[in-house]
């Protein structure tokens, strides 16, 4: 008894503290922004006094990624800082290859695996299905309390497109929220076969280009011009230049047109733009502009693709994408940039419900999301080792570095990232300008319950998971026609028309409840 009561005392002395200096540094300035969104002298930062009156806890943190080298040594330095400030170790597990990712986690959940945290949106570990069966812990009281600094980083509005039922299952990691999608071009390539990029209003346009670099390029340089990326919902990239929201899980069919006054759900599948999208990659296929191989190929060489499709744009763009793919590129936008509840919530962290400390995982997303430290070593790596600084907010990777950089969206605050390469010195300024100023859709703060027709959400995206790597990858050839008739048929027969129906009931209300 005596044991219970010292630890009560402990977590409310933390907690007393974590509050107090929530209240005097969560401030927030005439912009509604944080006072101080880069300071490392956070409000959980005062936990490291209370350190020895907290038990020591490990917990596990599951995202996808691919392993590197220097994986061991960046997690050890942040388990130093962690340590230190929470007296908390964390299991960093990387679930390579990110199309595997939802399989894998889902998997551990429905089998209540212990754990404690993860990576979760609407379109990886369906944050919507998850968060209404009990999979995540509700965060909606623990949030301001275990991290003050981050929930005051985000108007209330953005957090409403958290909510499931009135509740906050995951904490928004925070980044570009606004969405507009495009493409990358190969810059050399395009000024050596003169392509002009504004040219491409829409998939099919990248052909010309593409067939003059295969056919002026050596063979064994040409085998993998454009990434389809064959395991991602690559169609759903479009949905902002189409004004197309998504409602309830990437997965499930049934989008609306979000800038409508009363917005109507449909079946984005039976649409002449997803047909033209699989015909066309049908077409890339047989002209030998995606990998032969696509589906069975273990690895492939980002260096070799010509062109490849841009989920969302954002100030500072050209840097990250010519890292990826080891070159510079043109970006070519597509639409104006919107702002949907799925794209403010596009990357979450979750604490599992099966975990055994799930305030003190919330106090590991906090200094994440609050200490620049902590979350640059996640993202950059090791001073000295990984890069160097050449500005105070301005780094170098170094060449040899076995780590990273890490995808800066994936966890806490990417505002606290250094900026590298091309990106002006201003670029998350200017990324929270974006994200105010960009169009707001009549939808935004609405989630979709599936509890209803669970049953057929399910079977409907079983059966889009079934086509979908095939589709993206044009491997049906001259039968793809015929198998996208057949996919329909198969989502009829699952259901889909029941899903849409109560899609559209739920916005009605939505909607009624709004005027």
């Amino acid at each position: 008894m005596m044991k219970k009561a010292v630890r009560l005392s402990a977590i409310l002395s933390l907690l007393l503290a974590i509050l107090l200096a929530g209240c005097s540094n969560a401030g927030k300035n005439n912009n509604n922004e944080p006072a101080s969104s880069n300071s490392s002298s956070t409000p959980s930062a005062t936990a490291g006094d209370q350190k020895e009156e907290l038990e020591p806890v490990k917990l596990k943190y599951y995202f996808f990624g691919g392993v590197k080298p220097g994986d061991d040594a960046v997690f050890a330095e942040m388990n130093k800082i962690l340590k230190e400030k929470i007296n908390t170790t964390v299991e960093f597990i990387k679930v390579p290859n990110n199309g595997d990712y939802t399989q894998k986690m889902t998997i551990m959940v429905n089998a209540r695996e212990e754990f404690d945290l993860a990576f979760t949106s609407p379109y990886y570990l369906n944050y919507f299905e998850h968060a209404t069966k009990g999979s995540f812990v509700d965060l909606t009281e623990l949030l301001p309390k275990y991290a003050p600094g981050t929930y005051a980083s985000m108007k209330p509005e953005i957090w409403d497109a958290a909510r499931v039922d009135g509740k906050i299952y995951a904490s928004i990691n925070q980044q570009i929220f606004a969405r507009q999608s495009g493409f990358n071009i190969n810059k050399a390539l395009a000024d050596k076969y003169s392509f002009d990029p504004t040219s491409v209003k829409k998939l099919a346009d990248l052909i010309p280009f593409l067939e003059k670099v295969k056919a002026g390029e050596p063979a064994e340089e040409t085998d993998q011009l454009y990434n389809a990326q064959l395991k991602n919902q690559v169609f759903s990239y479009f949905f902002p230049s189409f004004e197309w929201e998504n409602i309830g899980g990437i997965d499930v069919p049934g989008v609306a047109k979000s800038m409508e006054e009363h917005p109507q759900v449909f079946n984005e599948y039976d649409t002449p733009e997803f047909k033209d999208f699989v015909l066309t990659l049908s077409e890339f296929q047989k002209k030998g502009l995606i990998a032969k191989d696509a589906l069975t190929r273990p690895t492939f060489d980002a260096a070799k693709y010509a062109a490849a499709p841009v989920a969302t744009l954002m100030p500072g763009i050209e840097q990250s994408v010519a890292r990826t793919y080891k070159a510079e590129q043109y970006i070519i936008p597509l639409g104006d940039p919107l702002l949907t509840s799925p794209n403010a919530i596009a990357t979450m962290t979750a604490i599992s419900s099966t975990s055994k400390h799930p305030e003190r995982a919330l106090m590991v997303i906090e200094l994440l999301n609050t200490d620049k430290e902590l979350y640059n070593l996640m993202v950059w790596g090791i001073e000295g080792v990984d890069y160097k600084k050449i500005g105070d907010n301005r780094i170098e990777s170094l060449e040899g570095s076995q780590y990273g950089p890490a995808p800066a969206w994936m966890y806490g605050n990417q505002f606290n990232s250094f900026v590298s390469g091309t990106q002006p010195d201003d670029v998350w300024e200017q990324t929270k300008a974006l994200n105010e100023s960009a169009k707001m859709s009549k939808l935004f703060g609405f989630s979709f319950d599936p509890d209803s027709v669970k049953a057929e959400a399910a079977n409907c995206s079983a059966i889009v998971n079934e086509y979908k790597a095939a589709f993206n990858t044009g491997m049906f050839g001259d039968d793809t026609e015929k198998k996208y008739n057949e996919f329909l048929a198969k989502l009829k027969t699952a259901g889909v028309e029941k899903v849409i129906a109560e899609k559209q009931r739920q916005i009605d209300e939505f909607m009624a409840s709004k005027s």
